[in-house]
């Protein structure tokens, strides 16, 4: 049986201002949670036990109601926009299902724009590659142990040589 040595932070973890990182008290929090909770771990237990002062996870939460609940809309408000899907029509060509925007992450101004629109653009189109890119790369970390997705991966890596570099070299 397999046994956790220490715990770390995912590459590219995010978390609210002022958040204490020691990933080994966090990982070895949850674990104890996890065991208290006979071997299963929820969302729930996390914040049950995180809105104590003294819990290491406390800090990793908004706990000003207001803005907690604006942050919350701000979440679903993502969620409903990539949820949105367009149909697209053209003549002589049967109807095509499309995601309706992607996200454009400008530095200076983070949006969402109309799929088509994005990608007839070279800036934003590399911008929308680059982060499917990355989405995948993440994706294939996760799962990179399981051979039924060996071939996807090759085939992954023919479609790399073919993706614009960043910064448009």
């Amino acid at each position: 049986m397999m046994q956790i040595a220490g715990f770390e932070f995912a590459d590219g973890a995010r978390f609210q201002t002022g958040a204490a990182g020691d990933a080994n008290l966090v990982g070895q929090h949850l674990e104890l949670l996890r065991q208290q909770c006979k071997g299963e771990l929820t969302p729930k237990d996390v914040v049950d036990d995180a809105r104590n002062p003294n819990s290491p996870l406390h800090c990793y939460f908004e706990w000003d109601d207001s803005a907690a609940a604006e942050h919350y809309r701000l979440s679903q408000a993502r969620g409903l926009i990539r949820a949105v899907v367009a149909i697209y029509t053209q003549p002589d060509q049967p109807a095509q299902r499309m995601k309706a925007y992607v996200h454009i992450p400008e530095p200076a101004a983070p949006h969402y724009r109309e799929t088509s629109q994005a990608m007839s653009q070279k800036k934003t189109r590399d911008m929308v590659l680059q982060r499917a890119w990355r989405e995948f790369q993440d994706w294939r970390r996760r799962y990179k142990d399981l051979k039924e997705f060996a071939a996807v991966f090759e085939a992954a890596d023919d479609v790399a040589k073919k993706l614009p570099k960043k910064g448009g070299a």
